[in-house]
């Protein structure tokens, strides 16, 4: 048997990741990899902040029929109940580690208020609480001596065998930005922290590294996936004409902010009793049928009935951002669009973050533990990344005693990479174009039966094209990230296929009610040219 490199390797640097290595480094050593930078992660852009029952008038039973009622029924109930019981704790080891959350006159933690929440129970660090914490992290891994961190490494593709009891995993090939060289490294297991896959879509607020790397990876090794139909979109993102996407956190409708139509008008009670604080799923689209009603590229937040410093004290991410580029957030109303933002699906895991892989595990975005459902409750995500990763460094505890399956011996690696002209470069690009708006336009916030079999068709011409020129390039980095979306764009649609009814994040056309059908009929999924695509 050959020694591992290392005895465990994670692949991303975000909240999930970075609390699996604390954990695990007590256990053995562990590797990170990141694919850019250390700091450069979907968590550093989380602005609303951590669900936890903290408040003596609220109860761990109500945070659960949240999360459920989010999920439209489709949550597993076992995950969820782990995920609430253990908030309060997950929230005294982030405080261990130096996150600063806000606290109130009293000197008490600051609880905050958001979509589809009975109870005001989201901790946070102002406007930008994923940041705080990525920093707190990060400064706790870099003085740990059993974890070693390489930055601008991604990840290709798994190791993997098969014993008498299956696949197992024991190690992951790297491609290193800088060198262009490719290398095998050795695991007594691999952790998939790769964060989600927005970059699928035209518009979204995950950064650009949002690939889809880590699930795309295990579907090719033949890791169960689930739940990729479920994708959810952002109601309020920052309106720019330029495109460029900036998140306007939920916890801002949850100090009262509220959706307005051009006119200044509310119109979030005609769509849900909750109005603008309704589950996301059912804000993105009245958001989007309005914009489609009034024939206007973008709708509004008003926050000009709230005390004045409020939102330059409490969101100052935000109140900058809005100021440099001319809005004045006490006297004008901020346009927002909704964006791709979250996936609730992913590759399937147990409570211990296991995957159908062994020694191959899967925690946050990239994961499925069966808490979101249909749709994710807000601020539950951060929370997930901790509570399951820190399951999962419970279980790995176990590997160390167990002996690694006899694998194969890695040959000496060939730099698998050629070279990729001007013309190939510009072409790859305007495939992932292609394949973004493809996504936004058929298998976005509103779906129908033929737009998604028009979408797979499309998918899987593109795939055979992408594959020819991943044969001529070999292994390059702008290659292997489309490839990897084209692996998640058919998940998405092939999922979206399978289940025909509309429920949570998935609204097939076909298949609502009669109600939906007719507020939302104004909507063309099946019209490129005179649909979605126009709104922006």
């Amino acid at each position: 048997m050959k020694v591992p490199d290392f005895d465990f390797v994670v692949l991303g640097s975000g909240i999930a990741g970075l609390t699996f290595a604390l954990q695990a480094a007590a256990l053995g050593r562990v590797l990170v990899l990141c694919k850019v930078n250390f700091s450069e992660t979907n968590t550093a852009y989380a602005q609303g902040g951590i669900a936890a029952v903290l408040d003596p008038t609220d109860s761990f039973e109500q945070h659960v029929q949240d999360t459920l009622e989010a999920g439209a029924g489709l949550c597993d109930e076992a995950a969820v109940r782990q995920l609430v019981q253990e908030a309060p704790a997950a929230i005294r080891w982030l405080q261990g580690m130096a996150v600063g959350f806000d606290e109130n006159e009293s000197g008490e933690m600051a609880l905050g208020l958001e979509g589809g929440h009975s109870h005001h129970r989201i901790v946070h660090v102002k406007d930008h609480t994923g940041r705080s914490i990525q920093q707190a992290l990060e400064e706790a891994v870099r003085r740990h001596p059993n974890i070693s961190v390489q930055e601008h490494q991604m990840g290709i593709e798994l190791l993997t065998d098969t014993s008498n009891t299956g696949t197992f995993c024991y190690g992951v090939q790297v491609l290193d930005l800088h060198t262009q060289e490719v290398r095998s490294i050795r695991a007594q297991a691999v952790v998939l922290a790769t964060g989600g896959s927005g970059q699928v879509y035209q518009y979204t607020t995950n950064p650009g590294i949002a690939t889809g790397d880590g699930l795309a990876m295990a579907a090719r090794a033949g890791a169960e996936i689930q739940n990729m139909e479920f994708f959810q979109f952002h109601p309020t993102a920052l309106y720019q004409p330029n495109g460029e996407v900036f998140l306007i956190s939920e916890a801002l409708r949850g100090a009262g902010a509220e959706l307005v139509l051009p006119d200044g008008s509310r119109f979030m009670h005609l769509y849900h009793p909750l109005g603008s604080l309704a589950p996301r799923d059912i804000v993105a689209r009245a958001v989007l049928t309005e914009m489609q009603r009034h024939h206007s590229p973008c709708l509004y937040l008003d926050v000009r009935h709230l005390p004045a410093g409020k939102v330059r004290e409490n969101f100052p991410s935000i109140y900058h951002k809005c100021t440099t580029i001319g809005i004045d957030v006490e006297k004008q109303l901020i346009p927002i669009v909704p964006a791709a933002h979250y996936q609730c699906g992913g590759v399937k895991t147990d409570l211990q973050g296991r995957t159908s892989i062994e020694r191959l595990y899967a925690i946050g975005e990239v994961a499925c533990t069966g808490v979101h459902g249909a749709n994710r409750l807000a601020s539950n995500s951060l929370l997930e990344g901790v509570v399951f990763a820190h399951s999962a460094a419970e279980h790995v505890a176990g590997l160390l005693q167990e002996q690694l399956e006899t694998v194969p011996d890695l040959a000496t690696e060939k730099n698998c990479v050629g070279v990729l002209w001007p013309g190939m470069r510009a072409e790859i690009a305007r495939n992932r174009a292609k394949l973004q708006e493809l996504l936004w336009e058929q298998a976005g916030i509103v779906r129908s039966v033929k737009g998604l079999t028009s979408c797979q068709s499309k998918i899987d011409a593109l795939q055979r094209k992408v594959k020819g020129i991943a044969y001529m390039t070999g292994i390059q980095q702008e290659v292997q990230e489309l490839q990897n979306l084209l692996t998640v764009a058919d998940l998405i649609t092939k999922a979206a296929l399978a289940r025909r009814e509309s429920v949570g994040g998935h609204f097939v056309m076909e298949t609502a009610h009669e109600g939906q059908q007719s507020r939302y009929k104004s909507i063309l999924v099946d019209a490129p040219e005179s649909g979605i695509q126009a709104l922006f």
